[in-house]
């Protein structure tokens, strides 16, 4: 009897491109897999408003609220609450590790490192992302 060695499949996550731009040899829908979806997933929870999306009212999150707040170590801290609490609300593929949000007063911005696992598998992704208000 051959000895046969049974392997979980991993499942693969799937996003279409916001961007709407057809592959070049396709013609079809640009798609995200897997990190880089989750890692967009995360981006578009964090920068947007609750309310903003028809049928959801509870998606998204807070953070743009406090970009127009003193760029400091007491905001940065606020900010990392609230871009932990969308994470583990709004994206069930990503299991939130850590969220590190620095403030750069200079450039009147805020940096954020977010360390996270996908559902699933074993590797850490780490995203970086820089916040900055709109208007001035």
């Amino acid at each position: 009897m051959a000895n046969i060695k049974a392997t979980r499949k991993v499942k693969t996550f799937v996003d279409i491109s916001l961007a709407f731009s057809p592959n070049p040899v396709t013609g079809d829908l640009t798609v995200l897999k897997d990190e880089r979806a989750i890692n967009n997933s995360i981006k578009n929870i964090i920068m947007t408003v609750p309310g903003e999306i028809p049928f959801n009212r509870d998606m998204g999150s807070m953070t743009t609220s406090y970009l127009f707040d003193l760029v400091d170590a007491g905001t940065a801290s606020l900010l990392e609450e609230e871009i932990k609490r969308a994470i583990e609300f709004n994206e069930p593929r990503a299991r939130t590790q850590s969220v590190k949000v620095q403030a750069q007063p200079s450039q009147n911005q805020f940096s954020v490192n977010i360390t996270y696992k996908i559902v699933g598998y074993d590797e850490v992704v780490v995203l970086e992302h820089l916040l900055r208000p709109t208007r001035l």
